[in-house]
């Protein structure tokens, strides 16, 4: 592979810019030709150069709109690696289907100026996305988008051997003939027992046309289009609470819904990558799958070409994978695709943070769907009506065990991802550097509102996080905020059927108004404890699970109450595709039915000994804010909780 000097910077053309963040001063490096059109923000450079005002324009529906020409680095984002303390990398991508010249990353432990000109490294030719690939060192990947028809390009430096606790400044290049550049900075994990700050929450969606952060000049589609997700995003830049910027930040799920507008998937992924990046320059953003990164393309389910399947690169995920380079779980799959970046997890001081893509085992469904008519796209490629791309196990086999109403894997091709998180639980439990465990998933297991909650996920992985203590479980997909109280085991069979139907899980048929066992989780207290004049609970009782997807997109905040018992009742799905049960939810401790949006800060604190961590918890609440308007943060919490093991 041919590789490209990287072209040599001028003293004169170095500009510091600072990220505007409380606490220690940093700053970004940026050089070259910004250009006309350039915005600098708290965060981040936006090149909104390429994006006439005048030509904002609602979702253009199956009409494919082009990508720029132009190969000025965006999308700026870091991604922790598997030892955060001395392990990120830094990824960016080209605006369209030009790949860049001559990429290169400089990176130094010191602002970058004409006096430091920092470690240097050059990027190989781009090669196709190949997820049965070995990912080793910096990369360069295009991607074929299989119905817009469009390729773009993706770069990732993987850094190794940082310090712990220590900021590196750094800025890529495309290296054209007048280059253009870009640069952040990010501050690596503590060593040791440490205090630190990460963020959380999912469903965050796309800028519309009207915001000054979209760069295409389309709204794309409703549910996941929304202005909301711009103020999501500074509230990861600057702390609306006073306290330090989150040293990280937790995705769950549903990244930009460029599932819903199949002709322009690149698109839809700029303007959610544009936005991120005025964050995720500056800090790791970690993202988990959700049900709408599965999206409708050319290939067939393990990546091979097809002309009669309809995903997009492997799994239908291609488009998440060619951005996002991800700590590598070790695994090879049964069809030859590595499963690096599915699911994965990293400790940073005495928590373990332990990633799963719910999607292997929902019953609610996932995977590309197209709709009543067929279709045909800017590539050439016809997708017919009525296609449902399942994942449910696809990292391998499930099998329902009636005796205690569980999904364990099984067979000649056992699931994977089941055996792996079983092991990832145990071994971190017992671990003696580890005093807490928080899970991030998409859909929610135990959650009240309209969307519902998944008997598969209840069924394959409850019984785990309650068998190794998880602490906390965040998730989105339902588009509102909720609380449990903390839980341990199940309660007898406690749901209702509402529709009849015959059961994917044990193959029985079950009448409207029969008792049918949901694995309803049984609550282990409703009273909390105080620390510090905040209310406690004891993680080492029950884990908690917070509903946190109000990242932006449309809202979902409609809970239900049984008209008899009073108590909040949820909808469960119990079979393949069909929410046919309900439970009263005696588990559920809070639920915010006024503001569907918001974000949240945890603050850990590993105390003086082994086993004392805490993790205070703020869930702040904002409006949906109106396209093309602007709202200011709260500064006062909704909710504030600590969790501890010993509290």
């Amino acid at each position: 592979m041919t590789k490209h000097a990287p072209q040599e910077p001028a003293p004169a053309d170095f500009l510091v810019v600072s990220d505007d963040r409380p606490g220690p001063s940093r700053r970004s490096v940026l050089r070259g030709a910004v250009g006309v059109g350039a915005v600098i923000v708290a965060g981040g450079v936006i090149d909104l150069s390429a994006r006439d005002k005048a030509l904002a324009a609602p979702d253009p529906g199956n009409t494919t709109v082009p990508l720029p020409t132009t190969t000025e680095p965006e999308q700026l984002h870091l991604t922790l690696g598997a030892d955060p303390k001395t392990q990120v990398t830094v990824s960016w991508a080209a605006p369209g289907t030009v790949k860049q010249p001559a990429p290169s990353l400089t990176f130094s432990d010191r602002p970058l100026s004409g006096e430091n000109r920092g470690h240097v490294i050059r990027l190989p030719e781009p090669e196709p996305l190949n997820q049965k690939e070995t990912l080793v060192g910096p990369r360069s990947v295009s991607f074929t988008d299989g119905l817009s028809g469009f390729t773009t390009y993706h770069y990732h430096v993987p850094l190794d051997g940082l310090s712990p606790d220590t900021t590196y400044y750094y800025q890529v290049t495309d290296g054209a003939g007048t280059p253009s550049v870009a640069g952040g900075n990010f501050t690596t994990a503590p060593a040791g027992r440490a205090k630190f700050r990460f963020s959380s929450y999912g469903d965050l969606g796309t800028p519309t046309s009207e915001s000054p952060v979209n760069v295409t000049g389309f709204t794309w589609g409703a549910e996941g289009s929304n202005d909301t997700c711009v103020f999501e995003v500074d509230s990861t830049i600057t702390a609306s609470d006073g306290g330090p910027a989150p040293l990280f930040h937790l995705l769950n799920g549903d990244l930009c819904y460029a599932d819903g507008a199949p002709a322009n998937t690149p698109s839809v992924w700029r303007d959610f990558s544009v936005n991120v990046s005025r964050s995720a320059a500056f800090r790791p953003w970690m993202p988990t799958l959700g049900n709408h990164e599965y999206e409708l393309g050319a290939t067939a389910k393990d990546g091979s070409a097809s002309s009669t399947e309809f995903w997009n690169g492997a799994y239908g995920s291609g488009n998440y994978h060619a951005r996002f380079l991800l700590p590598d779980n070790g695994l090879t799959n049964y069809d030859g695709n590595r499963l690096r970046g599915m699911f994965y997890s990293f400790q940073i001081g005495t928590v373990l943070f332990v990633a799963v893509d719910a999607d292997d085992v929902v019953l609610v469904g996932a995977g590309g769907r197209s709709g009543g008519s067929p279709v045909t796209y800017n590539s050439g490629i016809t997708v017919p009506a009525g296609v449902d791309n399942a994942t449910f196990e696809y990292t391998g086999d499930l099998a329902f065990k009636e005796k205690d109403v569980s999904l364990v894997p099984t067979g000649p091709q056992p699931n994977l991802q089941g055996l792996w998180l079983e092991k990832t639980l145990r071994e971190g439990r017992s671990n003696p550097s580890v005093d807490m465990i928080v899970v991030w998933i998409h859909h929610p297991p135990i959650a009240a509102s309209e969307t519902g909650s998944d008997m598969g996920i209840r069924a394959a992985w409850v019984q785990l996080f309650d068998d190794h203590e998880v602490d906390l479980v965040l998730c989105g997909h339902n588009h509102c905020y909720e609380r449990t109280y903390p839980l341990r085991g199940f309660d007898p069979p406690s749901g209702t059927v509402t529709e009849a139907f015959t059961s994917s899980l044990d193959g029985k048929t079950y009448e409207v108004g029969d008792t049918i066992d949901t694995r309803r989780p049984t609550v282990v207290t409703t009273t909390p404890k105080t620390v510090g004049g905040v209310p406690a609970f004891n993680t080492a009782r029950g884990t908690t699970y917070l509903t946190m997807g109000g990242g932006g997109a449309s809202a979902a905040n409609v809970f239900a109450t049984d008209p008899v018992t009073g108590l909040p009742r949820a909808t469960v799905y119990v079979t393949t595709g069909g929410a046919d049960a309900v439970e009263d939810a005696p588990w559920s401790a809070a639920r915010d039915a006024t503001d569907a949006h918001g974000y949240s800060y945890f603050d850990v604190d590993p105390g003086e000994r082994p086993g004392e961590t805490t993790i205070t918890f703020q869930w702040f609440q904002i409006p949906t804010v109106a396209p093309g308007t602007s709202i200011t943060l709260p500064t006062t919490p909704y909710e504030k909780f600590v969790f501890g093991r010993h509290v």
